[in-house]
């Protein structure tokens, strides 16, 4: 089988304005560097953002920038890179050849874009070609691909090479620079243009790293905006507002600035579309934006060496919409529930920082307003969105706005209205509950058995990341969240907190290859036993998802085990990503 695979809350600390550093008892060292690798290439290409186009020159250069954290527990990176999107199966290559050669674990690999839409497309399609195949008829360029890839892992391991001591500081800027861009016609429905009264959100989210010394090392800015200013006229590769006001910072300050894009899905730049950069006024986004970010930073106070790190990672599960085709690269991105009813698996990712900072992504084109409420409604004072990151999977409005139709929504989106619902439940849960109960300075290990309760709807979640492997070869695969199994030997626990008595239903996400299938599996509750026989999935890297029958429960505290019925061959069993549970009838 294959192995897939600030305001911190301290006695004496005074709080200035929104703005502050942060720390906790010293006990490791803080190190953070800093690269800065240009991509621009020396040939055309084909530009991504609207029709297929190929580039005729360069009006401004394009990079990778990174920066390495180190707390002397954990190593986490950050990129921001000058390009549209990317499918999430393009950051999954990545991020497993940073795992297998540099023990990078993918959860510590954050690779974000600031979504120009005049940057050279990158590795497959993916999504995109489902939702705008005319625009994708000509051949991947897997020279480009295969430069930005081995820029990005050498720049990466520049960075680690290159830590140094340093100090972080956090805080608050505004800018005007953004407005909606779903204008609501006199019968309701939405077009692209530009809605003054429509949702946005103008908040400057700043992160500065500097030198043991004071002197700068970087800044990150968060901020939401389309990368549109020059539209489809304009084939000269350019970072767009993005990349403008990163190298205006720079030149400012000595150091580089990565931008870091937010939920700008309804959110363009004020002045857009244009053919030009001279048209567009794309040089005023420095005064617009970029000075804006200088001034927030000016406020911020000196940064502090005592910091700590926590990442995690959830994936959400909401309804696909019907009768919408899924690229092949994209596979462990979605499966098909019990019910037929095929789902994407939407991967978020959390950084926190100290135990005021928190950080969260998704590979997604999000509202703002769902961000905004996230933001409003979060433990942390301090918390930032990082849209575009680890890939993209279509445009993610609020519910609401389906009334209005239009392209973000009849186009290229791959949700139902329900995504809203269940993505604010699960950041918020998640938010409040995991990254507010454990410590920054705990260690984390990427299988984090925890006691599962019921959710808001009574089901028992036993996924793999709550679960316990127990026995000689199983393995948890991240890259894939599941265990992979080997022998009969093996085996997961869950202890889990029942409120209903009643029974279950049962309901097992797997995958296996058809050679492998067959093998018998047993679920124990108690005294309760229910067997079956692990059915074809289509392949390794396909999860199902088919009802197996049903245990009883009685309330409180107890322990479900699975394991194989029969000695399993050498090859394994399945990878088991998830057992559902579901009640049907209580007592």
């Amino acid at each position: 089988m294959s192995l897939k695979g600030l305001k911190f809350l301290l006695s004496g600390l005074v709080i200035i304005a929104t703005q502050t550093a942060y720390g906790q008892v010293p006990d490791k060292v803080f190190r953070a560097s800093v690269v800065k690798v240009d991509i621009t290439p020396d040939e055309p290409k084909m530009l991504l953002g609207y029709a297929a186009r190929k580039s005729t020159g360069v009006n401004d250069r394009i990079y990778h920038r990174i920066v390495a954290m180190d707390d002397g527990v954990k190593q986490f990176f950050l990129v921001s890179t000058d390009i549209c999107v990317m499918s999430p199966s393009e950051y999954d290559h990545v991020a497993a050849i940073l795992q297998k050669d540099h023990g990078i674990d993918p959860e510590n690999f954050w690779w974000t874009l600031t979504h120009t839409h005049s940057a050279p497309e990158v590795g497959v399609p993916g999504l995109p070609e489902v939702f705008m195949g005319d625009r994708y008829k000509h051949e991947v360029d897997t020279a480009y691909t295969s430069l930005v890839e081995r820029s990005l892992i050498k720049g990466i391991t520049e960075a680690r090479s290159k830590l140094v001591k340093a100090k972080l500081g956090v805080g608050w800027g505004f800018s005007q620079a953004n407005i909606n861009r779903r204008a609501i016609d006199v019968d309701g429905k939405a077009s692209l243009g530009l809605n003054p009264e429509g949702a946005v959100d103008r908040k400057i989210g700043l992160i500065r790293l500097d030198k043991e010394d004071g002197s700068p090392l970087a800044l990150i800015a968060n901020y939401a905006i389309h990368g549109t200013v020059l539209g489809p006229a304009q084939t000269e590769i350019s970072g767009d507002a993005p990349g403008i006001v990163s190298e205006y910072v720079e030149q400012k300050l000595g150091v580089p600035l990565l931008f870091i894009n937010g939920a700008a899905g309804n959110l363009a730049p004020i002045y857009s579309v244009y053919p030009n950069p001279r048209a567009g006024h794309l040089s005023q986004f420095k005064v617009l934006l970029g000075d804006k970010i200088l001034s927030a930073n000016k406020e911020i106070v000196s940064g502090r060496s005592d910091i700590k790190l926590f990442t995690g990672s959830l994936i959400i599960e909401t309804p696909r919409k019907p009768n919408l085709s899924w690229p092949k690269d994209l596979a462990r991105y979605t499966q098909t529930s019990s019910n037929g009813e095929n789902m994407v698996l939407l991967p978020a990712r959390f950084l926190k920082i100290n135990e005021d900072v928190a950080i969260w992504s998704l590979p997604v084109e999000l509202f703002c307003e769902i961000s905004n409420e996230i933001r409003d409604r979060s433990p942390f004072p301090f918390t930032f969105f990082y849209g575009y990151t680890n890939g993209w999977l279509g445009y993610l409005p609020t519910e609401k706005e389906w009334k209005h139709g239009g392209y973000e929504i009849e186009t290229v989106s791959p949700y139902t209205p329900a995504v809203e619902k269940h993505l604010k439940e699960a950041v918020l849960g998640y938010l409040e509950g995991e990254m507010k109960s454990t410590p920054a300075s705990q260690p984390q290990t990427l299988n984090k058995p925890a006691i599962v309760k019921p959710e808001t709807d009574g089901m028992l979640r036993l996924t793999a990341r709550n679960g316990k492997g127990i026995g000689p070869k199983i393995k948890y695969m991240p890259e894939w969240w599941a265990f992979g199994w080997f022998t009969n030997l093996d085996r997961v626990e869950w202890d889990i907190e029942v409120d209903l008595e009643g029974e279950y239903n049962a309901e097992l996400v797997w995958s296996v290859s058809d050679e492998t299938a067959g093998n018998e599996f047993l679920l124990e509750a108690g005294k309760q036993k229910l067997t079956g026989t692990i059915d074809r999935s289509g392949s390794w890297e396909t999860f199902k998802s088919k009802n197996i029958g049903t245990i009883k429960l009685k309330p409180g505290r107890q322990k479900i085990v699975f394991r194989s019925n029969k000695p399993t061959v050498d090859a394994g069993m399945l990878d088991l990503r998830e057992i559902k549970l579901s009640l049907v009838k209580s007592n």
